[in-house]
């Protein structure tokens, strides 16, 4: 009886042995990292992520030696941390051009991005590009924007919803009045469409926080400093609607940089010389013909407009308003996926600490759109970038991408180099 014991613990032991070392059979074994979670604003240093169809399996610290993966990168000296997202951007006009301005995205660890201009012909620029193994960006679409000069009736705005259904949201630039935005709202629910946008200045606030509105661009009522502002950040946190303060747009708006500057704005090697001169030009003729003080008075009143949107985003960050990060780059000398790095060193003004930035930029992101990305844990997609240094410490790490895994590709330095130099202008 005793032997037969012995044999039966010797058989469960040696099954759990032998299941112990079983190795782990993955498509990708990313070695000896540091990883940025977002789960919290800590750093998990020499972990191994095990990625298999997409999907994260386990970040550990197993041994290597274990697992049995088709492709081994050893990140040693290297930091992880989710991909980044554009929350506000412009598609081009032309076709022709929209590979180079994913590729622009890309090349800048971006690979999200959220439309705001949008057009029909979107779905099928979405289809060609989107696809199941693309290396381009995710595109979530808005359907052509309503603006005030659209006087719909009742079946033309029932036609333009049974449209807009396929799009992930509707972009709203303004509206006639408070009537048309109760039937638009009003479809919108019946149909689950969201809605996004300006805040609109002839929509009471009552209305407008009860709607479908899941976003506000460009801090809209909130940037004018006033006893309402308080009230309507609570009404915004209650109905959790997120914020895209888009703070870069104003800012290089605001007439603030020299010629110079402008000429050395971060992308601008990508955009062609004759360009670059015709901005200058225009730029140049618009500031002499207001005038040297004129101009000095515009630039400080614009700073001084940028000063009070610092303080309105620290209130929605000390209320827990949940914000969406983007520079808008749909103007001169902004160039897509460039301007990133840049809006997140204007957002520290409002005393955001590099982990609240970070967070707006991926979890904030995907929490949007329900997703499964923007923390690095297992079952979520595999979708991250790969740094020299700790964005924690020091966002400008950001400004160059060592790697990028998206959509089940794994991208190094040399393939995202040689992405660049192809957009390049000759």
């Amino acid at each position: 009886m005793k032997q037969f014991i012995i044999l039966i613990l010797f058989i469960v032991f040696s099954t759990q042995l032998s299941c112990a070392q079983k190795p782990y059979d993955v498509d990708y074994l990313f070695m000896n990292a540091s990883v940025i979670t977002m789960n919290d604003n800590e750093v998990l240093v020499d972990k191994n992520i095990l990625i298999n169809d997409g999907k994260i399996v386990e970040v550990s610290n197993k041994n290597p030696n274990l697992i049995k993966a088709k492709h081994r990168i050893d990140l040693d000296g290297k930091y992880i941390m989710p991909s980044l997202s554009d929350a506000h951007i412009h598609l081009p006009v032309d076709k022709n051009d929209l590979e180079k301005f994913l590729t622009l995205n890309l090349i800048n660890g971006v690979t999200k991005l959220r439309s705001m201009r949008g057009d029909w012909n979107h779905l099928k620029w979405r289809e060609e590009y989107n696809t199941e193994t693309s290396i381009y960006p995710k595109l979530y679409l808005s359907a052509p924007p309503i603006s005030r000069k659209y006087d719909f009736t009742i079946e033309q705005l029932q036609s333009f919803i049974k449209k807009a259904k396929k799009f992930d949201f509707i972009k709203v630039l303004s509206i006639k009045d408070e009537t048309l935005f109760k039937s638009l709202d009003s479809l919108c629910k019946i149909n689950d469409i969201s809605i996004g946008g300006h805040f609109p200045s002839n929509i009471s606030d009552d209305i407008l926080f009860q709607s479908n509105y899941t976003s506000f661009e460009h801090l809209g009522k909130l940037s004018k400093l006033s006893e309402s502002v308080e009230g309507r950040i609570r009404e915004i946190k209650k109905n959790n609607i997120f914020i895209c303060p888009t703070l870069s747009w104003y800012s290089v708006g605001s007439g603030r940089y020299s010629y110079e500057e402008l000429r050395n704005q971060p992308g601008i090697q990508y955009i062609s010389k004759e360009t670059i001169n015709e901005w200058i030009e225009k730029t140049k003729q618009y500031r002499e013909k207001l005038g040297n003080e004129a101009y000095k008075e515009e630039v400080a009143n614009e700073l001084k407009k940028l000063e009070n949107k610092y303080q309105i985003i620290k209130q929605l960050n000390k209320l827990g308003v949940k914000m969406l990060l983007s520079p808008d780059s749909s103007s001169k000398y902004m160039v897509t996926g460039f301007g990133l790095v840049g809006e997140m060193e204007l957002l520290k003004n409002a005393n955001l600490s590099n982990y609240d930035i970070l967070r707006i930029a991926t979890v904030n992101f995907a929490d949007f759109f329900n997703e499964d990305y923007g923390i690095i844990e297992e079952g979520k997609d595999a979708d991250f970038i790969i740094l020299n240094d700790n964005p924690l410490n020091n966002l400008n790490t950001l400004k160059s991408i060592e790697g990028l895994f998206f959509n089940t590709n794994y991208l190094d330095k040399v393939q995202l180099d040689n992405l660049s130099k192809s957009i390049q202008p000759k």
